[in-house]
Order: C-alpha cells, then sequence, then structure tokens
C-alpha cells in the first residue's frame, strides 16, 4: 500500500477489552483523509480452541461504502464520513488498539 506523505493533522486512538464476544466501534471523521490501523496488544487464553481478531469492518469514503470481509488491519482513504472497527473473540481475551491519522 502507498504511504502517505505529508502532516499529521491530528490522532485519534482507542482500545476495545473483547472476551468471548464482538464489539464494533463507530468513528465519523468528518470528511478527512485518514490512514487508520487496528492492532492486537494483548492475547490471553487457557483454551485450545480459540479465535480472536480485530479489524477495520468497513469505510464510507467519497460517498461510496466498502465492506471488508475479512477485517483489514490498514487502510488509506480520502474523504472519510464514517469507519467501524470490529473485534471479536471465542475463549479468549483480547485488547485491541485502534488508530486515526487525519492529514491535512
Amino acid at each position: 500500500m502507498p504511504t502517505r506523505f505529508g502532516t499529521i493533522f491530528a490522532q485519534w486512538g482507542g482500545w476495545q477489552f473483547v472476551s468471548n464476544t464482538s464489539l464494533t466501534a463507530t468513528i465519523r471523521p468528518n470528511s478527512r483523509d485518514i490512514t487508520a490501523s487496528a492492532a492486537i496488544s494483548r492475547y490471553v487464553t487457557t483454551k485450545n480452541d480459540h479465535f480472536g481478531q480485530v479489524g477495520i469492518l468497513s469505510v464510507v469514503s467519497n460517498g461510496a461504502p466498502e465492506n471488508f470481509s475479512p477485517v483489514r488491519p490498514h487502510i488509506q482513504r480520502d474523504n472519510v464520513t464514517e469507519i467501524r472497527f470490529r473485534s471479536e473473540s471465542s475463549d479468549v481475551s483480547l485488547r485491541t488498539n485502534l488508530r486515526i491519522d487525519y492529514w491535512q
């Protein structure tokens, strides 16, 4: 994926803690150019059969919605009005980091 050059106007960071469930976070950047990423920062389980993932579920940029299946760990889009992160787990506890860089 190409790298964006320029000045970061602002950043947003968040996290979710998930255990045997799914969570979705919706952020509305108000028509901004963004780079977004999602990562697992902690993964704890005592089971042999477990599942955990985090990523970007969907984005609306330039008025066009995109849905991702499977979720994506990183995207870069212009004129974003909505982005959705999804964290899900089964028999595992996850701490996930979510990040958006807003570009000037």
